[in-house]
């Protein structure tokens, strides 16, 4: 089992670490952070007290690209086929955000997404594992629209062999669910959706 933990500090990823004994532990941490020598020296403690008995992995990320959290979240999941158990219990709240878009991304590849309580020390809290709720369809035409380029919706409609009246439909619900802006542009919900 892989634990993947967004990282700042040592105290709030020991809840997880101890309540799921992984065989790997990945720390996803903002490369900002890295110039910080308690961070340095907790991802050393992780190792000390965890190196052991599960494989270390820092997985660093821009900790204000929230898109390029989310890609990085969604290749570790792919990564193995392993059991994954997600904590966002340490860490910037963008990388913490980032992280769980990943993981909406790939909600069958998650088994878990866990937290700290802070109200009551060292208990979990099991996070819903939520999805984007994309159909095929609406996926299909969110790809379409993220390679536009300037191409009329008549142009994507032809494309898709669907009716413009279909996909004008589609568009107001991808609208609705803020996938795309009122010029049918794709919005950075739209590319978090589509990872």
């Amino acid at each position: 089992m892989t634990l993947i933990s967004t990282f700042y500090s040592f105290e709030p990823f020991v809840s997880a670490a101890h309540a799921y004994s992984p065989s790997k532990i990945v720390l996803i941490v903002a490369k900002d952070s890295l110039s910080n020598f308690k961070v340095k020296d907790d991802i050393d403690k992780v190792r000390e007290f965890y190196g052991k008995v599960a494989e270390i992995e820092v997985s660093q990320v821009n900790g204000s690209d929230l898109l390029a959290i989310a890609e990085e979240t969604v290749k570790l999941l792919e990564k193995d086929g392993s059991r994954k158990i997600v904590n966002v219990s340490g860490g910037w709240k963008v990388l913490a955000q980032g992280v769980l878009y990943g993981c909406y991304a790939r909600p069958d590849l998650v088994e878990k997404i866990v937290c700290n309580d802070i109200g009551r020390e060292n208990a979990i809290v099991e996070m819903p594992k939520l999805s984007f709720g994309l159909t095929s369809a609406k996926r299909e035409l969110l790809e379409e629209i993220s390679k536009r380029n300037g191409r009329s919706i008549a142009d994507i409609a032809e494309k898709m062999k669907k009716t413009r009246g279909m996909i004008y439909q589609h568009l107001k619900e991808l609208r609705e669910l803020g996938y795309v802006n009122e010029t049918f542009e794709i919005t950075m919900a739209g590319r978090l959706a589509l990872l």
